[in-house]
């Protein structure tokens, strides 16, 4: 699976919605976006982790729910 680079919040944000899993936060994220992040994401079941240079958010088992 690859990693899409996400180039700030809203990126990361709007990857993750629209059911990327596995998003890296290729920027200098700041404390307040990190844990605004974290908090949404993290309750949905979603990991962070510290890859080489930057955070990675993965979700698993994440279900997009349908436009219907």
């Amino acid at each position: 699976m690859a990693t899409i680079k996400a180039r700030n919040f809203r990126d990361a944000d709007e990857m993750l919605h629209s059911g990327i899993t596995k998003v890296e936060l290729a920027y200098d994220i700041g404390s307040d976006d990190f844990f605004r992040l974290a908090s949404h994401w993290c309750d949905r079941g979603a990991k962070i982790s510290r890859g080489t240079d930057h955070f990675i958010v993965s979700l698993k088992g994440f279900a997009v729910p349908s436009n219907d």
